[in-house]
């Protein structure tokens, strides 16, 4: 009987504990059960996309989800939307897998960087990347990044687009378009400025101004393009022109501003140059697609001469491909602006460049058209 009340105290000991034990697992699950739905889901962070203009295209940066800490992908897709200035809207996508993606990154190697040298400069567009696995196909766990709009003739969307500037025999070209990336109301006029430092050293601020008729007279493409050649230019000298729309007695309009500013010290080459994508190697052999100059504005040739070339031994190969009035319209794609072609006879692992020309329909060259720059192969899934 002396030991009854240790006794009792033991028991009232071990019923505390299975009563503290319980209530433990009630709290854990009704812990687990308000744990919101996405706290275990499997779907990883998107990836972070960042878009930027450059000289000759356009750069995109990008990093895995989770500030870049999720595993990198078996491959990228990338894809390209715009709306021609007809506003048909079309959809591209580029696929880098394996080795293809592995040469996108970085110094770092924690983000990826691919320059898109194949897009049409007076065209916004917008872009978005995702992971995908060894086949090329989606991932359930990877997603799309958020789409990334980007322009490279306005700073932002108010600014009238001003075009990089061309060099033409008897001056220098540019093109604009209204803001909204050309979708805004056509003002009366339109007043460009250009400012350089003469050869005394002096700075020099002039503007040309284009009311109504004169204005009416430099539209292009679609009526939401305008053009203009400045003649008076000393084509040795570095000028730096903007654009701003103006009212019909020449005062500024009000609720526009003044474009970016474009330097001659940044030519790209001349608006009536054809514009060549970079092309892609295939098992069937080398793809490409080209579009006529001023931007893809000009007349359609007759047909079309391409050049290929490559080093062999000790001397240039050359080789020159012909396309003339129904084999040249047989090529045209996208809306009846660009041409696509497959250079079935390319051998593989061989370094070429190819390059192109407008023509007339005797084969020979248009007086007025030039060379498109050299673009040497790559090897990546082309353009879609």
């Amino acid at each position: 009987m002396n030991n009854l009340p240790t006794i009792r105290e033991t028991h009232t000991s071990i019923w505390t504990l299975w009563i503290a034990i319980a209530v433990a697992i009630a709290i854990a699950v009704a812990g687990a059960a308000s744990q919101p739905r996405n706290a275990t889901a499997n779907t990883l962070d998107p990836p972070s996309l960042t878009v930027f203009c450059l000289s000759d295209g356009i750069t995109l940066l990008w990093t895995t989800g989770d500030d870049g800490q999720i595993e990198a992908p078996e491959g990228w897709r990338v894809e390209r939307t715009y709306r021609d200035v007809q506003g048909n809207s079309f959809v591209q996508t580029l696929t880098f897998v394996g080795a293809e993606a592995d040469a996108l990154l970085t110094d770092n190697g924690d983000s990826w960087i691919w320059d898109d040298t194949s897009i049409d400069r007076n065209l916004p567009y917008t872009y978005r990347v995702r992971g995908i696995g060894a086949n090329g196909a989606d991932v359930d766990d990877r997603t799309w990044s958020g789409s990334v709009p980007v322009d490279c003739f306005a700073e932002h969307s108010n600014h009238p687009g001003l075009s990089l500037l061309g060099s033409v025999s008897d001056g220098f070209a540019m093109l604009w378009r209204t803001m909204l990336n050309g979708l805004s109301e056509a003002p009366d006029g339109w007043k460009v400025e250009r400012r350089h430092v003469d050869r005394e050293g002096n700075a020099v601020v002039q503007y040309f101004t284009f009311i109504g008729p004169d204005a009416d007279a430099l539209l292009t493409t679609g009526g939401r393009y305008w053009e203009w050649v400045d003649q008076s230019a000393d084509l040795d000298s570095d000028y730096t022109y903007s654009v701003r729309a103006i009212n019909a007695d020449g005062t500024d309009r009000a609720g526009r501003t003044w474009s970016r500013s474009v330097s001659t010290s940044r030519l790209t080459g001349t608006l009536n140059q054809p514009g060549i994508s970079v092309p892609q190697c295939h098992d069937n052999g080398v793809s490409m697609f080209w579009h006529a100059g001023n931007r893809g504005h000009l007349a359609a040739p007759a047909g079309w001469k391409v050049e290929r070339r490559h080093w062999d031994s000790d001397r240039w190969v050359v080789r020159t491909f012909t396309f003339i009035g129904d084999q040249a319209d047989a090529l045209q794609t996208f809306n009846e602006q660009y041409w696509d072609w497959v250079d079935t006879t390319a051998a593989p692992n061989v370094d070429y460049t190819y390059r192109v020309r407008a023509i007339d329909s005797d084969g020979s060259d248009m007086s007025d058209r030039v060379w498109s720059r050299r673009a040497p192969v790559e090897c990546a899934t082309a353009v879609a």
